[in-house]
């Protein structure tokens, strides 16, 4: 009898392997994968040795990735172009970032390789602030008759990995689309509130994911003490005291405007009105926010750990929210560079979740192709 063919894929803009890591828990054979950012790659080959992984993928030909993949069918091309070219901030200063071109090379490289399917994650506002390339990306795909919209629907939506028990509110853009055939969205699992009738859970909580965690370490100790590493990054920032301060004031799951106004910086005195969820700390009980490249920086986001003794969750911290499993290798003793990767990548679990999906839509497809070529 002969065996079944493998799901072989290949992941472009890699990042640190969040992504790949939820394929391969999917049943998929990552075969190759592309990242220009050393720092990441060097992560990725720590914790993925045995993927093929090249640098640029304005370089890369399709004649190498289909090498690497040893010739064999190409079941999925998974991808999550730079989006820092799609964000309101770069839009409100009027910047033209490179990088959003990206995302076309990766539909070249599609229309070249042909895979069973597709899937593509970004942020929310590549369908807006995107809108003309992530249109020329669909349009792209529907020429090569991947079907991206059917029957009135669409096979990319603005997903709450939360609804998905992602332990974080993470709103993401995420497409999936079969070649000739359509693959439904995957079902979420999870809601703000348990509902019984629909069978979702409540959407998990900081205190599911990092309630039993020791107490962290220092930069500064973990720096005398062998180093980051030794401690699996399971190490805080060092904080100026006035940052200390505010964080200490700070009450859990509540803005900074509570914060008594002497304490807080000068541009948040006053009539200021902006930005709320900074210098701010986490509660056990409630979902956390996004985990962003920042997220040990108070002035970035609400990070702060719920208990007063603690100050900012640690890396190792923001690793877990971000579903990384506690043996992933971050071999890089930057702590910037550490949480850069942990905060752009895609969380392995979501990545598990849509792969499932992925593969059960394309093993049947097979099925269905084997079952029309006997007749």
């Amino acid at each position: 009898m002969n065996s079944p063919e493998p799901l072989v894929a290949i992941d472009f803009f890699a990042g640190c392997g969040g992504l790949t890591a939820g394929l391969k828990r999917a049943g998929f054979d990552v075969r190759a994968a592309v990242e220009i950012n050393e720092d990441a790659s060097d992560t990725y080959e720590a914790n993925h040795p045995e993927v093929a992984l090249f640098k640029d993928i304005q370089d890369v030909r399709p004649d190498q990735l289909i090498e690497a993949c040893g010739g064999q069918k190409i079941s999925l091309i998974a991808g999550c172009a730079p989006c820092q070219g799609f964000c309101s901030l770069t839009v409100k200063r009027g910047r033209k970032d490179p990088r959003n071109k990206l995302l076309l090379h990766m539909a070249d490289l599609i229309a070249q390789l042909k895979p069973e399917a597709v899937m593509m994650e970004n942020v929310p506002g590549l369908a807006k602030r995107g809108k003309a390339i992530f249109t020329q990306f669909v349009e792209k795909l529907e020429t090569l008759g991947y079907k991206v919209n059917f029957a009135h629907r669409k096979a990319w939506q603005i997903a709450q990995m939360a609804d998905y028990g992602i332990p974080q509110s993470r709103r993401r853009l995420v497409l999936i689309a079969g070649r000739g055939y359509s693959i439904p969205f995957p079902q979420r699992t999870h809601a703000k509130q348990a509902d019984r009738k629909q069978r979702l859970k409540r959407w998990r909580t900081l205190r599911d994911v990092i309630g039993r965690e020791p107490a962290p370490v220092t930069l500064s100790k973990a720096v005398k003490n062998g180093g980051p590493l030794k401690h699996r990054w399971h190490v805080v920032a060092d904080l100026q005291p006035q940052v200390a301060a505010r964080l200490a004031a700070a009450v859990p799951g509540q803005s900074w405007q509570g914060m008594p106004e002497a304490l807080r910086p000068k541009c948040h005195q006053g009539e200021y009105i902006g930005f709320t969820n900074v210098y701010g700390r986490m509660a056990w009980d409630q979902t956390p926010v996004t985990i962003t490249a920042g997220c040990l920086r108070p002035s970035k986001g609400r990070f702060g750990h719920p208990e007063k003794k603690r100050t900012t969750i640690s890396v190792r911290e923001a690793a877990l929210i971000q579903t990384f499993p506690k043996r992933y290798k971050f071999p890089n003793d930057n702590m910037e560079i550490v949480c850069d990767m942990i905060g752009n990548a895609v969380p392995p679990v979501f990545g598990g979740i849509v792969g499932d999906q992925l593969r059960t839509a394309i093993l049947a497809r097979r099925k269905t192709l084997a079952r029309a070529k006997s007749k």
